[in-house]
Formats: C-alpha cells, structure tokens, sequence
C-alpha cells in the first residue's frame, strides 16, 4: 500500500499557517501514515529542496512540486520526477511573474525555512496572483520538463477550471484532475473514476498541520511507489472499485 497527498502548502504560501514548516509538515505527514507528499506552494518552491533533504531522515518520499497560477487565475498542481526540473521550472514562473511585492498587511508573509524549522528567509514578491502564463503554456513546460499536471480543486468556486474557464476541455495535457477534499467525500468519488476521460484524484489542500493526513489516497503495491508518474499513469489504469 502507498498513502499519497500531492497537494500540501508550507508557510510560503501567504495562506498558510507559520508553523507548515517543511520538518513539521513531514513529522505530521509520517504520523499520519503517509508514504509520499509534494509540498505545492502558490508559484513558488523555496521549500522544496529542504523538505527532500529532510526526506530520509524522517521517512518519507517529497515529490518535487509547486501549485502554479495562469493568466485566467486557474491552479494547477504541476509535479517532476527531479528537483532540478522544478528548478528549471520555477525560472520560468519567476520570469512571468508581474512585478509586484507582498503586501504583508493583506496576505501575510511568505516564509523559508531551513532544516530545523528556523526562518532564514521571506520572499517579497506577490505570489497569490496570477502569472502571465496561460494554461496551454503551462502544460506544455511541465511536458518539456518531464513533469504532470494537475488541475486543482477543478470545482471549486474560484481559482480552478470551472471558474475561470466554464469547462473541463477533453483532450487537453491533464495528467489527472483534483477533487477538492470535501467534495470527493460528499459525492463518493473513488480512485479509478474518471472525468471528461481524465482520472481523478483528491488532495489534503493543507494549510494548518492539523490538516496533513487527514485527506490521502491509497494505492494498493507490493512495494511503496515513489515516482509522481507511476501512481498517476497506474491511476489512470484503474477501474472504480
């Protein structure tokens, strides 16, 4: 069995509690019995490679990761196989960025932190708006890069495709769909379901550790998956049980 959640954010994301540091987030997510997280802050991933360094030592797989905003303000969760891809990728994030600086007063502050859960860093470019980056572009970078995409909350009234766009086109490059958490539990969806042909998966969403863990998928495996690309492609292989 490998217990997954894709969708967690640290307190870089101005959203998020100040204690979602990546040590903090990995002993929660270990308690919970989770076996493979990504750490998707909103357009930016100064976290990531702390959480990955801390990975062995505490237990657990961290899928390089990063929740991205386009143009239209859609979210989408795009994930690599390798940090130095979500790296690549982060350039290019930070190059269609529009100039602007946090407004701490507004959104609060945006926080990096080292191994030991001290804060050695804040970034002050406004990251909870939207980047010049449509969502055909975006889809096609993480391709490039070797990566999956993953449309957020596609439900949810604002930020997600329903949204912003009114529909959930067939045929585009999705690697899977995210339910929201509280939908996928109300409505019963499963692992194996499929939208407009697209698999469908949940995500915790976390932004207070309370919330690590509490939403996970389980895929049944002789042995703990530890590749973003191997759940997805076996997800979208399974039938609704």
């Amino acid at each position: 069995m490998t217990s997954f959640d894709f969708h967690i954010h640290s307190g870089l994301s101005a959203c998020a509690e100040k204690t979602m540091s990546p040590r903090q987030i990995l002993l929660q997510a270990s308690k919970a019995g989770l076996d493979l997280i990504s750490i998707t802050d909103h357009n930016s991933s100064a976290n990531v490679k702390t959480a990955m360094d801390l990975a062995s030592e505490i237990g657990i797989t961290v899928v390089p990761g990063i929740e991205v905003s386009s143009v239209e303000e859609v979210h989408i969760i795009a994930l690599f196989e390798e940090y130095g891809s979500l790296a690549e990728f982060q350039k290019i994030i930070d190059e269609n960025m529009p100039e602007a600086e946090n407004p701490t007063d507004i959104f609060g502050y945006q926080l990096v932190y080292d191994c030991n859960d001290e804060i050695i860093d804040t970034d002050d470019k406004l990251r909870q708006i939207g980047t010049n980056l449509g969502v055909d572009m975006i889809l096609s970078e993480v391709r490039r890069l070797g990566g999956y995409s993953i449309p957020a909350h596609v439900y949810r009234y604002k930020f997600s495709l329903i949204s912003q766009l009114g529909f959930i086109a067939p045929g585009s490059d999705f690697d899977a769909l995210e339910i929201g958490s509280s939908q996928w539990k109300k409505e019963k969806f499963k692992i194996g379901m499929k939208i407009e042909g697209y698999p469908v998966i949940t995500g915790s969403d976390a932004h207070f550790i309370e919330d690590v863990g509490r939403t996970s998928l389980n895929l049944e495996s002789s042995e703990k998956i530890k590749s973003p690309g191997e759940i997805l492609r076996l997800i979208a292989r399974l039938q609704p049980g």
